[in-house]
């Protein structure tokens, strides 16, 4: 496949991004052009951001305990891991990904797991009675990666940190812990969506995108707030944190383990094989860790505490505050006085807001319109932005989708100029791999929730998804795509949709959708609680909605219509499993063609 893939792009003239190759750097007021010198500069500024941004925070008036509500009486024990444990952590490892420092060659380390995994059990059950994390293991080796703009500025580049295998290891024991404890408490903010299982972006969209239609459904103005934080992961602070950790139940021998593990870290910066000498990172998660992003998640988990004006959503550190009121001048009162409220979280956790960065947008109901809107966030004025792209969607205020379909429109077009050059060397199997990697995947990302928008701009879609598929396959210009989608086992649009609805209502049905989704939904049985057939066999009842575009055609109404007739279907019915429907599901509307 590796090679498959440096034949494609030398056929379209695109090249792998080289490692970057920095021959200048400016750091405060010098100018450094030496390799170890460029890599000294660089770790230097990577270990003071946190630092340099939390220092600037002004103190807060509240403690940020005031903000956590009841503790959890229940405390985490650590129970002992056994080889086969490590056996499965270490199967996980990806062979070709890099080792780190103070490591064991990873395909050494797979290849060798059976006889390893004992004594690497045996030392990781002392590490967890003893509430230690080795020393030797919290040293990151960091490449910089450049971002855009000039290449001499630090700033422009991002630091991706390499961790010991051996610590990994250790991490992931603690991490399969806290997963499961946190999980049997319920203890993560119900519209976290971000590095939590069966959680996606797609349910991140849907949650958000069904709540500014239920709103304008109700003929009110929706006002969302996309808060940009400023170097969140690096600017977190270890005391805080541990504090958080004990209030959820995270306390004795677990949370002296995770102060062994975050605290008297350090990290150097690798550069054309020159290595800067190490510095001591005095706060933050660290990047490229399995535990880093869900102690980040605990540490914001508080943050929608703070208000009781809208709905907090997040996905990791992405952030939106969704306000509604059918009174633009109230509304514009609501959030003003909310963003206070954030900012004052803000100081208490001490972390930072990127002013600059942070967008909202007013989505308007059908035929009403207002005045433009200002906030003020943090002494300074933000202005209403016409779209916002929020986890890789283009949401525009009438939610029409049109900005991001002009967009997704433009990908597809290239995409299908690259299928269009490389077809003449390349056969079907080819061409396939390639549709999916770069065509297919962009088709269908947040499809179930812009997959709403307006036949003639769905149709534009499809025209290029026809299109596509006639390369692939070398068809003629006018040849019929049902065909072609059969032979190759490729859905047409509405149906890859439908597919992606069936996915999400097998998982509802069953009990596994996010609960800010299923929440929508209710069977028929809930609504009268008569003792009737209807009452239950298992359908859902169809809300009563105000308009088409908003109410008829959201994710709540077509998902209990889509079920309701799935659910009288043998494939649904006879289904061992999710995978198993899926796979007939797909059959049955390839067949259709």
């Amino acid at each position: 496949m590796k090679k498959t893939w440096d034949g494609i792009r030398n056929l379209i003239n695109v090249s792998k991004k080289a490692s970057t190759n920095i021959n200048e750097i400016v750091h405060g007021d010098q100018i450094f052009t030496e390799k170890k010198a460029i890599a000294s500069a660089l770790n230097d500024y990577f270990v003071n951001i946190g630092p340099s941004i939390e220092e600037k925070i002004p103190k807060s008036k509240s403690p940020f305990q005031s903000y956590l509500g009841a503790p959890n009486p229940v405390n985490l024990a650590l129970n002992p891991c056994d080889p086969e444990e490590i056996v499965d952590i270490i199967s996980s490892f990806g062979a070709g990904k890099a080792s780190g420092p103070f490591s064991i060659p990873t395909n050494l380390l797979k290849e060798f797991s059976q006889y390893l995994s004992i004594p690497i059990s045996i030392i990781t059950n002392k590490l967890l009675q003893e509430g230690v994390f080795p020393q030797s293991l919290k040293t990151a080796l960091v490449c910089a990666i450049y971002k855009k703009n000039y290449k001499t500025k630090c700033a422009n580049y991002r630091p991706i940190s390499l961790l010991s295998n051996i610590s990994k290891i250790f991490e992931r024991v603690m991490y399969n812990r806290m997963e499961h404890f946190i999980d049997e408490h319920k203890l993560i903010y119900k519209y976290q969506f971000g590095f939590r299982k069966k959680y996606s972006t797609n349910h991140a969209l849907l949650s958000i995108v069904e709540q500014i239609n239920t709103n304008l459904d109700n003929k009110k103005f929706a006002c969302g707030v996309f808060v940009d934080l400023q170097k969140a992961f690096d600017t977190v602070d270890h005391k805080i944190l541990l504090s958080k950790l004990v209030h959820y139940g995270i306390s004795d021998l677990a949370n002296k383990w995770l102060a062994s593990y975050l605290t008297n870290r350090s990290q150097s910066v690798s550069l054309s094989g020159c290595t800067s000498g190490e510095k001591k990172v005095s706060c933050g998660v660290p990047q490229g860790s399995i535990l880093g992003p869900l102690l980040f998640t605990m540490y914001i988990n508080d943050m929608h505490k703070a208000f009781n004006e809208c709905l907090v959503h997040h996905f990791a550190d992405d952030t939106n505050l969704l306000f509604a009121d059918s009174n633009p001048r109230n509304l514009q009162r609501t959030v003003n006085k909310a963003l206070k409220k954030l900012v004052e979280w803000l100081r208490a956790n001490r972390l930072s807001l990127n002013v600059d960065k942070t967008e909202f947008i007013i989505f308007r109901p059908p035929k009403r319109s207002c005045e433009r809107i200002i906030l003020n966030l943090d002494g300074k004025k933000i202005f209403e932005s016409s779209y916002i792209k929020y986890l890789g969607l283009l949401m525009d205020s009438r939610l029409t989708w049109k900005f991001h379909i002009n967009e997704l429109s433009k990908k597809l077009s290239r995409a299908i100029g690259i299928l269009y050059k490389i077809r003449a060397y390349s056969p079907k199997s080819i061409m396939l791999s390639l549709y999916f990697a770069i065509f297919h995947s962009h088709l269908t990302y947040g499809l179930p929730v812009w997959g709403s928008a307006s036949k003639k701009l769905i149709n534009n879609i499809a025209l290029l998804q026809k299109r596509a598929l006639r390369v692939i396959t070398s068809a003629e210009f006018h040849a019929h795509t049902k065909p072609i989608m059969k032979e190759t086992n490729i859905l047409s649009l509405a149906d890859q949709r439908l597919h992606q609805f069936a996915s999400l209502l097998w998982d509802l049905d069953h009990d596994t959708l996010p609960p800010s989704l299923s929440a929508y939904f209710n069977k028929r049985n809930v609504i009268h609680g008569q003792h009737t057939r209807i009452a239950h066999d298992g359908k859902y009842n169809i809300p009563k909605t105000n308009t088409v575009t908003h109410g008829s055609s959201s994710f709540q109404v077509q998902g209990s219509l889509i079920l309701n007739r799935l659910k009288s279907l043998d494939i649904y019915k006879n289904a061992e499993s999710k995978t198993d429907f899926l796979k007939k599901h797909k059959k049955f509307l390839i067949d259709k063609y």
